[in-house]
């Protein structure tokens, strides 16, 4: 049994005459973001700097610097009442607050991508820079 073909395939290039678009909301419809962003002061993201922001001042080389770090973004990742997966957003509402605790900054980026942040993964030293800024999307009843 045959059927027949489709007529959609008369005019391919023809352009598209309906345009949607969506104004998103100014404040979130659910839950709301918490900013996390290492401060503009010149904050170099390498581990050995990192730690001495966060008041060791401890001498150690680049491997014991960077395994100190890890240790303590491991530490504070456990710490914070995150669940162990969160959206990520680049986009800030009104209503959104800024996180200021330098080492909840480090541990965020460390465990995130652009889109989701995992409180069980390995950190990635890598993504600590200074510039980045994300935006964690929680429900109303997480505090830090």
């Amino acid at each position: 049994m045959r059927t027949q073909a489709p007529d959609l395939l008369h005019n391919m290039s023809a352009p598209a005459k309906t345009t949607i678009s969506r104004k998103a909301p100014a404040k979130r419809i659910f839950g709301f973001g918490i900013i996390f962003a290492l401060p503009q002061q010149g904050i170099a993201a390498y581990p050995s700097r990192l730690l001495r922001w966060l008041g060791d001042e401890k001498r150690r080389t680049a491997k014991a610097a960077e395994e100190e770090l890890r240790r303590r973004i491991q530490a504070r990742a456990l710490e914070l009442p995150l669940p162990p997966v969160t959206a990520v957003t680049a986009q800030a509402h009104e209503g959104d607050i800024p996180c200021t605790d330098l080492l909840t900054i480090v541990t965020v980026l460390a465990k995130s991508s652009s889109r989701v942040y995992l409180r069980d993964k390995e950190p990635n030293l890598a993504s600590i820079v200074t510039g980045r800024r994300l935006i964690l999307i929680l429900p109303k009843e997480i505090a830090l």
